[in-house]
């Protein structure tokens, strides 16, 4: 009796899960698996496909493109995680006191990450304008250099979008920041105010530490994020001038729905995909020791 209840647990719990595991594997497993399969065939005009085996990865490898492509992806993830991550820890530790206006500034924060960033990109179009632009305007103010073509030039392209991804993540890490300052004990901070430790010694020993699971999720998921930023590139700059702020994903898009180059997109979506597993393996392995999990 007690097995017949306990089979009949299990296919319950399959039951309930079933719908997801359909979902996950139509929308995730499958394509996946689909992109690896179509990476192995050239696509050729008019004939249909040729199996090539790895043929495109050597090819793809092989080019300057590609490789300016994955040094662009570099220089871009980096250029908008650590600032990111900086500005929304930094806007974190300064709202999680009682100051006046609070609720204000954490909603103005955040509000950039509620705006889709096909359209924030439009508005930071005429901020970044040559002529009549708002950040030459202010660099005019300041007697800065004030004719920055900043969408069709070298290296302004690449700033302006690391600067509009700036903005749109740093107010959605303060939140995720925010949350995990209120969930610290404020017993620590009472027992660290009785030993007479100042504010710095404060946020080094007990603020940082035990927020450390937060920031650990925090990173992973902005240098995943970075790897998949597309729209502000689409529509401020379609990866110029000169390929100078193509990344991988806008490259993906390029050869996937531009030149109908099945191969190609399917083994760019393939590297993608094992780059992104590689640094989440190697991220949860190698970090995971410094994390805290005692709140």
């Amino acid at each position: 009796m007690k097995s017949h209840r306990k089979l009949r647990t299990y296919i319950l719990g399959y039951v309930l899960i079933l719908p997801s595991m359909l979902f996950l594997i139509s929308f995730t497993y499958y394509p996946v698996v689909r992109s690896f399969v179509l990476s192995l065939f050239r696509q050729v005009p008019g004939a249909g496909q040729s199996f090539i085996g790895f043929g495109n990865y050597a090819e793809m490898f092989g080019t300057e493109l590609f490789r300016q492509v994955m040094w662009n992806n570099l220089i871009y993830s980096l250029g908008s995680t650590i600032p990111s991550i900086i500005l929304g820890l930094i806007f974190a530790l300064l709202l999680n006191g009682k100051i006046r206006g609070r609720g204000f500034f954490r909603f103005s924060f955040f509000y950039p990450t509620m705006i889709p960033i096909a359209a924030a990109s439009m508005v930071w179009i005429f901020l970044f304008t040559q002529s009549y632009g708002l950040v030459n305007k202010i660099l005019g103010i300041l007697h800065l250099p004030s004719n920055i073509d900043w969408l069709n030039s070298t290296p302004y392209a690449m700033v302006a979008i690391i600067c509009v991804s700036i903005w749109k993540f740093a107010g959605y890490y303060m939140l995720l920041f925010l949350s995990g300052l209120q969930s610290i004990d404020p017993s620590y901070y009472e027992a660290a105010l009785l030993e007479g430790a100042s504010t710095w010694q404060k946020t080094y020993k007990i603020t940082l530490p035990l927020l450390s699971p937060t920031t650990f999720f925090i990173v992973l998921m902005a240098i995943i994020n970075s790897f998949q930023s597309v729209d502000q590139i689409y529509v401020m700059t379609r990866g110029g001038p000169y390929n100078t702020t193509n990344v991988l994903l806008y490259y993906i898009y390029q050869y996937g729905f531009v030149y109908w180059d099945t191969g190609t997109a399917s083994t760019a979506s393939s590297v993608l995909f094992i780059i992104l597993l590689i640094i989440t393996v190697i991220y949860y392995r190698g970090l995971q020791h410094f994390v805290s999990y005692e709140r």
